[in-house]
């Protein structure tokens, strides 16, 4: 083997070049998709009756501005620097409607009173009205307005430019733009971050730059292709999706290091073609074997009902497998060339695993399984938009201080159809759902006009006046009433995003009203999240299995290869649940993970086993010498996975921060099963192979 990579070592050097820079101009096709909808189910009844609302009023996105003053601005110059911002406002290309808190025009009598011209003279008649409106919320000796936006595309800059008070922005387009800046941040930085700490990591187990520099680059080249396999294909790159990258870095980066580091070891008494036929021989098949069991846990993901879920888990097994086919074709032409020397050294470490081995990995592993196995019935699936950001982020604080001041969350919808539209008996049932809500709808603008020109409590009890007072009426009320195809929504605005609530909000809607929004898409999800998880897992685990046992071809082999990632999902389902982690759909891909990537751990010291038991026909020599050669790259890769990982504390994004912590417990706990239970299993087991 290690002939056909010296004859073609040119020609593979030129297919590498051409493949990189091909896959980099895909790279450059990548836009970025910072949709919500992306944690929707497959058929989400949900977004369908979304789409149906955003076909009605053109867009279901919402974003509202809370705009601060000193003094109260219920006064003349107040009143104009607000019908000022309007003008500012409508001028802006890309808002489409806005609800300002002072309407263009105001009914007095049976007249209208136009608030844009207001002068002294109309002064008293536009402030009585206004309070009337409650329109001003007070709150730490500050006042506030705000306004509701309907925004066709990005506009979030474009309104800090020409609002010079303090303000504060929230609801879903908010959080859809924000996104956008973040994901720019978190591709173009923390993917080059990981590849920096992996390569710092591995610089320690194989103490030269060069050679780990060889380690890495496999890895790195895999990310590149995948990235341009997404630019030429998709074109899109998500929340979900950018992990992709990410995770053929950090764990795409393991063959790399077991290949170098066997190479190394090998070429103590050999030469370094000799040695690359040891390692070939040694750890060939057990790279095979890692590369497919951990694209095969990423693969798992289809079966979740989630079409982002199945892309990221697709694109993350074609990012590993890019890294293996890359580390395969590129590492031993590069080590054949290259000259590296070899470092010696034993490691405390290594050492003090060791002495685990036996009774102590048993007594270990029950005591690891004890603490953790309690949390597991803590596990929290209470998932929703603001818990993507971490609290210090501009998202984070602009909403809270929303939602302080006017009480407004991410917004939620009912959305109706009747002919009855205008009816008072239609009217009332709507007026019913909101009360105890904080809400809005074409009914309380209505009710509200006909209390303050006829005196009349309530909406009017008749068709006619209601058309005779929509003459009367700004133009706002279009946002909330479609007249030309009968149908209508209510904006509502929940005390706080949790199931609870929005399952008595749904339980209190009348049949006639669908309820709908972000929030409901991302309940719908955390309510099958646990179960399709389980699914994931249970054909992870199989998968694995399978792929273990068709090339162990042993039963009792197969079955101690997966009981230390049995015991590491124990583990990091518990750490979860102890630790307030919500199960989420980003979350919930740690699971398949880890089955496909800790097996690796137990797949290289099955098959260095086996390959030492046949060579030295000695069962405890060949699980010391599987140990010796096995245990630095296992422990490196486990760091190195685990800081590499780490470069998303540096992310804007709660739930990032979360996937390094299920990382670090879930490879180290991985690695000490692997290292000191495996090896007790292999002891004391009767493998009766080759004689022995």
């Amino acid at each position: 083997m290690s002939k056909f990579y010296e004859k073609h070592a040119k020609k593979i050097i030129v297919l590498l070049v051409i493949l990189n820079i091909a896959f980099f101009l895909g790279m450059l096709r990548i836009r970025f998709n910072t949709d919500f909808s992306l944690f929707r189910l497959e058929n989400s009844k949900y977004e369908k009756i979304l789409k149906e609302l955003e076909k009605d009023f053109s867009t279901e996105n919402q974003l509202n501005v809370l705009i601060e003053f000193d003094e109260n601005p219920l006064s003349l110059d107040g009143i104009r620097k607000i019908k000022e911002y309007d003008k500012k406002l409508k001028s802006i290309d890309g808002i489409g409607k806005i609800i300002s808190p002072v309407p263009d025009e105001i009914p007095f009598g049976f007249r209208k009173v136009n608030v844009e011209n207001i002068n002294e003279e109309n002064f008293e008649i536009v402030k009585n009205f206004l309070e009337k409106l409650d329109i001003i919320s007070q709150r730490y000796g500050k006042f506030y307005v705000i306004y509701y936006i309907f925004p066709t595309k990005r506009v979030v800059s474009k309104i800090d430019e020409v609002i010079d008070l303090p303000h504060y922005f929230a609801g879903s387009t908010y959080l859809q733009e924000k996104m956008y800046d973040y994901l720019l941040l978190i591709v173009f930085t923390l993917p080059p971050l990981a590849i920096v700490t992996i390569f710092l990591v591995f610089r320690w187990r194989l103490g030269g730059f060069r050679p780990t520099l060889f380690s890495v680059l496999p890895a790195g080249m895999g990310a590149l292709w995948t990235l341009g396999i997404i630019g030429w294909t998709e074109r899109e790159i998500s929340i979900l999706t950018i992990l992709a990258p990410i995770f053929t870095i950090v764990m795409g980066s393991a063959d790399g290091l077991h290949f170098v580091s066997h190479f190394m070891d090998n070429k103590e008494n050999k030469d370094k073609f000799s040695a690359l036929s040891e390692t070939l021989k040694s750890t060939g098949f057990a790279m095979i074997l890692t590369t497919i069991t951990t694209v095969a846990g990423f693969l798992s993901l289809a079966i979740i009902d989630s079409e982002s879920l199945a892309q990221m888990g697709k694109f993350s097994a074609i990012g590993v497998a890019f890294a293996g086919i890359a580390t395969w074709v590129f590492l031993p032409v590069v080590l054949l060339k290259s000259d590296i020397g070899v470092k010696k050294e034993d490691s405390k470490i290594s050492r003090t695993f060791r002495n685990m081995i036996g009774k102590r990995a048993v007594f270990i592993t029950i005591l690891i399984v004890v603490v953790f196995f309690p949390g597991v019935y803590f596990l929290d699936r209470e998932f929703y938009m603001l818990d993507i950001f971490k609290d210090y982020t501009q998202v984070k604080k602009n909403s809270d201080v929303v939602q302080k001041v006017a009480g407004i969350t991410v917004p939620v919808f009912g959305y109706f159809k009747t002919e009855n539209l205008l009816s008072a008996e239609f009217a009332n049932k709507v007026l019913d759902f909101e009360k105890g809500l904080k809400a809005i709808s074409f009914y309380d603008i209505m009710k509200n006009i006909n209390e303050k020109i006829f005196g009349q409590e309530g909406y009017p009890d008749n068709v006619v006046r209601v058309r005779f007072l929509l003459n009367l009426l700004p133009p706002i009320y279009d946002n909330f009433v479609n007249l030309k195809i009968f149908s209508g929504r209510v904006l509502i605005f929940p005390e706080e995003i949790n199931s609870k609530v929005l399952n008595e909000i749904e339980k209190k809607a009348p049949e006639d009203i669908k309820i709908t929004g972000a929030p409901y898409i991302m309940k719908e999800m955390n309510d099958v999240i646990v179960p399709q998880q389980i699914k994931s897992l249970l054909l992870a685990v199989f998968l694995v299995f399978l792929i273990v046992f068709v090339r162990l071809k042993n039963l009792k082999e197969s079955f101690f290869a997966i009981l230390p990632i049995s015991l590491t999902l124990i583990v990091m389902f518990g750490f979860m649940g102890i630790f307030g982690i919500k199960l989420s759909i980003i979350t919930a891909t740690m699971g398949s993970i880890v089955v496909g990537v800790g097996i690796d751990y137990a797949i290289h010291f099955i098959e260095s086993y086996n390959y030492y038991l046949r060579l030295l026909r000695d069962k405890k020599r060949a699980i010391e010498k599987s140990f010796d050669v096995t245990s630095k790259p296992i422990l490196a890769n486990a760091l190195g996975l685990s800081i590499g990982l780490s470069v998303l504390l540096l992310s804007p994004l709660k739930i990032h921060e979360y996937l390094v912590g299920l990382m670090w417990v879930s490879m180290i706990s991985s690695a000490i099963f692997s290292l000191t239970l495996l090896p007790t299993l292999l002891f004391v087991a009767n493998l009766k192979k080759n004689g022995v």
